[in-house]
């Protein structure tokens, strides 16, 4: 039986500047019930598609076989489903042969998937997953969990 996984990243600009983040999975059984919920604070964060893209990767530890991860990330779900088994043919370089961003964690991703049949897709707008993993993000990232 497949789970639904739904991931999500938050980011809060705190003092001075800085920027802090949160990532959340959600996962949900066949009857729609939340059959697992993990979250993760980053203390720094450079950028929004890093921290999306720790939030496929989070999602994808705690992935089985079959199941389908959601994303709100067109940068994650075209990454993964698109372009990542050319980046890896081209030895981790996009087409114009300059590296790709954020190597370490897209090698990750493809190490977490390598063993299990799982999908990624984007997630509908209006999701009660998604919005349930956007608020453990966002909890996350202002260290209210």
């Amino acid at each position: 039986m497949s789970i639904e996984i739904y991931v999500e990243a938050a980011m809060v600009r705190k003092q001075r500047g800085r920027l802090v983040g949160g990532v959340a999975y959600i996962a949900l059984d066949a009857d729609g019930c939340i059959d697992d919920e993990d979250w993760e604070y980053f203390d720094y964060v450079t950028d929004q598609a890093y921290l999306d893209l720790s939030a496929l990767s989070f999602g994808l530890k705690r992935a089985r076989d079959g199941d389908i991860i959601y994303s709100s990330s067109d940068y994650c779900v075209k990454g993964f489903n698109e372009w990542l088994e050319g980046w890896k043919k081209r030895d981790w370089r996009k087409a114009n042969k300059e590296p790709i961003a954020n190597e370490d964690l897209w090698r990750l991703v493809d190490e977490r998937s390598a063993k299990k049949r799982v999908e990624v897709r984007k997630v509908a707008a209006c999701s009660a997953g998604k919005d349930a993993a956007y608020r453990y993000a966002l909890a996350a990232a202002n260290r209210q969990l």
